[in-house]
């Protein structure tokens, strides 16, 4: 298999950080249009996190935060609610389902699972299951997984 948007979007951020002028945004632009996502530059996703199938249709807005393990589904989206401030902050250990999108300033607690097509649009709690439009808690796991 060959490069993944996550490819594209690590060489991007090395050469900005490098101070190299022009050549990190073609890099992401052609990520962008090969896979047909946006994973911006300026978007914080953690060395370990996996996006599925490679990143296509994922789109995560620049300042959003990604923790460690986390997990995005194809198709999914991770930006800011239009005119109004601030991004969404996913933790560690998220899985995040096909289609989901993660909108506007809002927390995924550490270890929950965002159902295949969820509307989040407000704090998920730790190790919670949410699902729906919007997004609902359909289930609390306790600390130990079960």
């Amino acid at each position: 298999m060959g490069p993944d948007a996550l490819t594209f979007y690590r060489a991007a951020r090395r050469l900005k950080s490098l101070g190299v002028p022009v050549l990190p945004s073609m890099v992401a632009a052609v990520g962008d249009r090969l896979l047909h996502c946006h994973v911006d530059i300026d978007a914080r996703l953690h060395a370990s996190v996996g996006l599925g199938y490679g990143g296509v249709g994922v789109v995560v807005a620049p300042g959003v935060e990604v923790g460690e393990g986390s997990f995005l589904s194809q198709n999914v989206s991770v930006e800011p609610r239009r005119g109004e401030a601030g991004v969404p902050r996913i933790g560690r250990n998220v899985y995040v389902g096909v289609g989901a999108q993660i909108i506007g300033p809002v927390t995924v607690g550490d270890g929950a699972v965002i159902g295949a097509g969820a509307l989040v649009i407000s704090d998920v709690p730790p190790m919670a299951v949410v699902a729906g439009a919007p997004a609902r808690v359909v289930k609390q796991k306790a600390a130990n997984g079960h």
